[in-house]
């Protein structure tokens, strides 16, 4: 008999819970393990809405040294769509640090990396 009420009890209960978006990398210029010639930006558009003023980029070289002078920068007319500006780069490997921070502030990061020729 007490099962129906426990039933739509936890039905209710799960129904209520919010949502956690997981705002990770959908498109990366240049793209993940990429050889390309020395971009002038990188881009990532992010699979959910970001929360600008805690996600952000940054491009470190093979030995670890940060590159990236400029903070990224949040796309207004796109929020999901970080940019970070490069100063000239030479050839060899770059990592990319992302830090996403969904509106609901559920964030994340992670790294990947390209080559320039």
């Amino acid at each position: 008999m007490l099962k129906r009420p426990a039933l739509v009890l936890s039905t209710v209960l799960f129904a209520a819970l919010p949502a956690f978006a997981h705002s990770r990398p959908k498109v990366m210029v240049p793209a993940a393990n990429s050889t390309v010639a020395a971009p002038s930006e990188v881009s990532v558009v992010f699979t959910e809405a970001l929360e600008p003023k805690f996600s952000s980029l940054a491009l470190t070289d093979a030995a670890g040294k940060t590159l990236s002078t400029e903070h990224s920068k949040a796309d207004p007319a796109d929020p999901k769509h970080l940019t970070l500006a490069l100063p000239t780069l030479a050839p060899g490997t770059y990592f990319v640090h992302w830090v996403s921070t969904a509106p609901d502030g559920h964030k994340m990061d992670g790294d990947y990396s390209f080559s320039v020729k």
